[in-house]
């Protein structure tokens, strides 16, 4: 039963972990210049609805995304841990923790790309784009209904 992790799961592991540095660097090199008060909430339109003083606003998506990393990241590396193996069938074992694994990932890249972006927006004090929080949201449905249908399919 091959279930280790392939190479597509190291790659968006490794675009998670850049998109996190990316966060961390630039809210640490920015820092300085940003003004007391910064964006610390956005709605789902994208625009800013709330306030906050500025070390909180600001490190607030680098926080996040290594919490994220810290639990999402070797999670992914013991499946037996994971409610959705239980009970399957020996022989579609392999492929749900397999699609799992890959969802995993992908959903650990979308989400620290997404925080980069909000780090990028407070720090311009704009809000964040319409499309990106839509094509955030549906890609991360897609990924959910991906492993759902990999997981349930005969």
């Amino acid at each position: 039963m091959n279930t280790k992790p392939r190479i597509v799961d190291y790659i968006f592991l490794g675009l998670a972990v850049l998109c996190f540095l990316f966060t961390l660097i630039f809210v640490i090199v920015k820092y300085p210049s940003l003004p007391d008060l910064l964006p610390s909430h956005f709605n789902a339109s994208g625009e800013i609805d709330a306030w906050s003083g500025k070390a909180s606003a600001a490190f607030f998506p680098a926080i996040v995304g290594f919490i994220l990393l810290a639990i999402l990241g070797p999670i992914q590396f013991f499946p037996k841990l994971w409610n959705n193996t239980q009970g399957v069938p020996a022989c579609k074992l392999p492929r749900v923790i397999r699609s799992t694994r890959t969802g995993l990932c992908l959903m650990l890249f979308l989400t620290e790309g997404y925080f980069a972006c909000v780090a990028v927006c407070t720090a311009r004090l704009s809000p964040i784009p319409v499309f990106v929080s839509y094509l955030f949201m549906g890609l991360t449905a897609a990924v959910i209904v991906f492993i759902l249908i990999q997981t349930y399919r005969k």
